[in-house]
């Protein structure tokens, strides 16, 4: 194992083919898109908690637009993967003949979870909707209720 280096010196540049350059510009992606989806997916999850917790219409909408975002951030890292594994393959293929393909059980699972952060999404926007007063389930359920001050 070594590590990735992310950033080449102008010499490196013009001796670099462009197959590595895509591959470096494939690394960054995913890097970056699997740190945006680690910091939306532990706020997402923060605001889950406080959710269940103070049961606010707003609140639950808002954690309903965090999982689907962590979902497109998902999705993209998934479309990542494939144009690396085909760009790989597409070079690697000529050196390498008698090789197998197969994007392995990693690639599932990212989808299983990518399709548990949209069920995620969709159970907390359809459960987002403001409580009657008469249903509410304590005095914080009723402070989404308007009041009527009179003189």
């Amino acid at each position: 194992c070594e590590p990735h280096k992310l950033s080449l010196t102008d010499d490196e540049i013009q001796k670099s083919t462009e197959y590595e350059r895509h591959q470096l510009d494939y690394t960054r992606s995913a890097i970056a898109f699997t740190i945006i989806a680690l910091v939306i997916m532990v706020i997402g999850h923060l605001f889950a908690f406080y959710a269940l917790r103070r049961p606010r219409y707003i609140i639950k909408r808002l954690v309903a637009l965090l999982h689907f975002m962590s979902a497109a951030c998902i999705l993209v890292l998934n479309e990542v993967f494939v144009k690396t594994a085909n760009h790989e393959k597409d070079n690697y293929d000529k050196d390498l003949n008698d090789s197998s393909f197969s994007y392995g059980y990693s690639y599932v699972f990212s989808w299983i979870v990518f399709v548990i952060f949209v069920l995620a999404g969709l159970t907390f926007l359809f459960t987002s909707h403001k409580k009657k007063a008469e249903y509410a389930d304590g005095t914080e359920a009723l402070e989404d209720e308007p009041m009527e001050i009179r003189r």
